[in-house]
């Protein structure tokens, strides 16, 4: 069977066109919020960084000046011990409109762990539903164990959580740039891709939303398949030590 041969013009297009399809596989690790979305820079936003709500159990949240960039103001966070079977929170709520299984959601932050804080058992952000009919806020949740990002899916009824696929962890002393893109869904209409430093190092499918499939397993109980808040910071630390980071430029929004 003879080759098939193409012009130089051909063979241009071509490469293009491959450099299109790989572009597009890869596309969602390189989505950003566009300039009119929430952002929190905490410049000058007092002690709730500009947010509706903090929460805080044994936990602080007050500006602060960047180590690292003088005149850069941002957010120190600080959660005390799991004590008793309760974990320290310190974190940022935003609430919005309900959004339904098909939305596309994207969380950024720049985070920082000051030199000897322990990068393992804390929440880092939480997207969830407070008015899906449970009192639990079911959702799914952004952790670190061991200095690597992991979702965790056990609200929404699921024991598998999604593991990290290259091995890079968060260090402390440095700046890191934090992306979760959430496709709210069931089975493989759901999606979580998590981006640190610019490289996606989780990209996974499967459910990331409460369902009433899962919830009618348990219990006799209608709820709302949808999602209405996004925290962030030290959502729950569950360590026997305090936990710090500093947290800048929060971005929120709906793709």
């Amino acid at each position: 069977m003879p080759l098939l041969k193409c012009s130089p013009r051909g063979r241009v297009l071509s490469i293009l066109s491959l450099a299109a399809v790989l572009w597009a596989g890869s596309g969602a690790a390189s989505e950003q919020c566009p300039p009119d979305s929430r952002h929190w820079p905490f410049d000058e936003a007092g002690g709730q960084g500009g947010f509706a709500h903090v929460q805080l159990q044994r936990g602080e949240a007050v500006l602060a000046d960047d180590p690292l960039q003088p005149g850069n103001r941002v957010a120190r966070l600080t959660a005390g011990p799991k004590k008793k079977g309760k974990v320290g929170k310190a974190d940022y709520v935003h609430r919005f409109e309900p959004l339904p299984a098909g939305s596309v959601i994207l969380m950024q932050a720049r985070i920082y762990f000051p030199p000897g804080i322990p990068l393992n058992s804390v929440i880092l952000m939480d997207l969830e539903c407070a008015s899906c009919g449970l009192e639990t806020n079911p959702g799914i949740r952004l952790y670190l164990r061991r200095g690597l990002l992991r979702v965790d899916r056990s609200k929404v009824g699921i024991k598998q959580p999604f593991l990290p696929t290259v091995p890079r962890v968060m260090t402390a002393g440095v700046w890191h740039e934090l992306s979760w893109q959430v496709t709210l869904g069931a089975g493989e209409d759901g999606r979580s891709l998590v981006t640190l430093d610019g490289e996606v190092i989780s990209d996974a499918r499967g459910t990331t939303m409460l369902t009433q499939e899962i919830v009618s397993r348990h219990m006799d109980v209608t709820v709302r398949e949808q999602a209405d808040r996004f925290q962030i910071g030290l959502t729950a630390n569950s360590n026997p030590q305090a936990a710090e980071m500093l947290l800048d430029d929060v971005r929120f929004c709906q793709l």
